[in-house]
This record gives C-alpha cells, sequence and structure tokens, in this order.
C-alpha cells in the first residue's frame, strides 16, 4: 500500500535518523562524535545531562556539551548512511570520528592515537558521492583543530594516509598486505574513506582521531576478541576525552586564529 505523500531527501533523513537512532532530527547538537563501540557511548552518557536513545544505533545528545554521540556500527555502508544523514542536518557544525585502526607502520604501537591526512578509497559505499579519482579527505579546519588539542593534552599523535577497506579478512592476503606497503599507507580501516567522501560532497566538516587497536601485519597482532576488549579498557577514556576536548575547542576556534590566515573550500 502506497503511502500518502512522497518523501523530499530531508524528511527522508529525518524519518531515517529517527528509525535508526530513535532520536528526533532536532535533538542533535551542535557538534556530532561517531563510534563504533558502546563503550564510548556508556562513557559519553557519565559525562554529564544527556538523552539516550538505543534503536539499530545508539544515540546521546548532551546540553553541557552541545553535542551528540553515535554508534552507527562498522563498515563503510553504516558511515556513509550516518554522515549522509548528518549532512542535512544544518544545526550540525562539525563531525569527529572515534575509531579503532590496524596499524601499518613499523614504528606503531597499540594505543598510539593517529590523525588520518586522506585515506586511500578501497571500498563501495563513498563511489556514490565521488568520482572515483577524488581522494578522500578529512577538512583541514577540524583536523586542524584536533591537532592543537593534542599537543594542549600532551598527547603524541601521529598522521599519515589510511586506507579503507571493506575486504574484512584479508590478513593472511599476502598479495593484499604487499599492495599496502607499496601505498605506503600507515594504518587501515572500514570507514574513514567512506565518511570523509560523503562529508566532502554534502559539506559538512569531519575529521577524525584514530586508536591503534591492532598491529594486523604481524601474525602476533592480529585482533582477538579478548584484546579488543582489553584495549578498550585501557585506552577508550583517554580516546573519548581527545575527542570532547577538540569538541570544546572547536566551539571556541579562534583560539587557533587559523581562520585569519588559511581559507578553506568547505
Amino acid at each position: 500500500m502506497p503511502f500518502s505523500k512522497p518523501l523530499r531527501p530531508d524528511s527522508y533523513v529525518q524519518q531515517t535518523l529517527l528509525r535508526y537512532t530513535g532520536s528526533e532530527h532536532a535533538e542533535f547538537k551542535r557538534h556530532v562524535l561517531l563510534t563504533n563501540f558502546s563503550d564510548y557511548i556508556e562513557r559519553f552518557r557519565a559525562l554529564g545531562n544527556h538523552v539516550h536513545h538505543s534503536q539499530t544505533w545508539e544515540a546521546v545528545h548532551s546540553d553541557d556539551l552541545d553535542c551528540s554521540m553515535v554508534s552507527f556500527g562498522i563498515g563503510s555502508p553504516a558511515a556513509a548512511m550516518v554522515m549522509h544523514c548528518l549532512g542535512y542536518l544544518d544545526q550540525v557544525d562539525a563531525v569527529i570520528m572515534l575509531g579503532l585502526a590496524g596499524g601499518l607502520a613499523e614504528e606503531m604501537q597499540i594505543g598510539d592515537i593517529v590523525l588520518p591526512t586522506a585515506s586511500i578509497r578501497d571500498e563501495g559505499a563513498s563511489q556514490h558521492y565521488l568520482h572515483s579519482n577524488t581522494p578522500a579527505l578529512p577538512n583541514f579546519k577540524v583536523q586542524h583543530v584536533i591537532q592543537q588539542t593534542a599537543v594542549e593534552m600532551g598527547i603524541k599523535a601521529r598522521s599519515g594516509i589510511f586506507k579503507t577497506t571493506d575486504y574484512r579478512m584479508w590478513e593472511f592476503d599476502q598479495e593484499f598486505a604487499d599492495l599496502m606497503k607499496g601505498q605506503r599507507v600507515v594504518a587501515i580501516d572500514m570507514e574513514i574513506s567512506a565518511l570523509f567522501s560523503v562529508g566532502y560532497a554534502l559539506r559538512k566538516p569531519i575529521g577524525a582521531i584514530m586508536l591503534i587497536s591492532d598491529l594486523p601485519l604481524l601474525r602476533t597482532g592480529i585482533k582477538r576478541s579478548e584484546s579488543t576488549r582489553e584495549i578498550l579498557e585501557e585506552f577508550c577514556e583517554k580516546h573519548l576525552d581527545l575527542g570532547v576536548r577538540a569538541v570544546k575547542n572547536l566551539k571556541k576556534e579562534k583560539i587557533f586564529n587559523i581562520g585569519e590566515v588559511l581559507s578553506f573550500e568547505w
């Protein structure tokens, strides 16, 4: 049976957010933190006055921080969907992804913080938003504020090119591993290039703070269920704290004076 009237793109986004997060579009705050894990949701809830919804995704909206957090699951299709929805919310100024990644550079260690400068698009979702030759980049302004926040907190954050793939069980594919070495990528994940591409296409500023959770090029460094739990227990709080502090600094971005010396496309 057909619906009574057709949906517009903006009303479709509102309906999608309500179905997936249980949240009305007006509940979303000025800044949004994205995550894949409920551990971050629980810690974020403890930070202040909040409203919590749990549907297919989880969402928390904090009046105290003027910030929302959404846990959207795993993979580039879900990442593209959540970023597409946020792209239609006029009240959202910026988005920051707090994700986990596999470290590929030899000097990396579990627990390192990495700020992606770009990501190779080895996934299928971003092709629906950008030409295949267009790189996936974060918003420079957001990423700059994150980097300055890390310096303030005494966190030595690394940076470099990521590879985002929807090839999940690649760890024993030597040809794939050798290709990444030639590409000089520092880490691998499953969402970043989709998030950056959709953010760019819809002109919604986005940055990312990634936590190294495993070292997949080492046979002893491949992620296991018990190691993920240990890593979240040890590093989640620091990771979230950096994201929250970055949001606070984004609100007062003039302290960095970057708008006075640089212009931005979006």
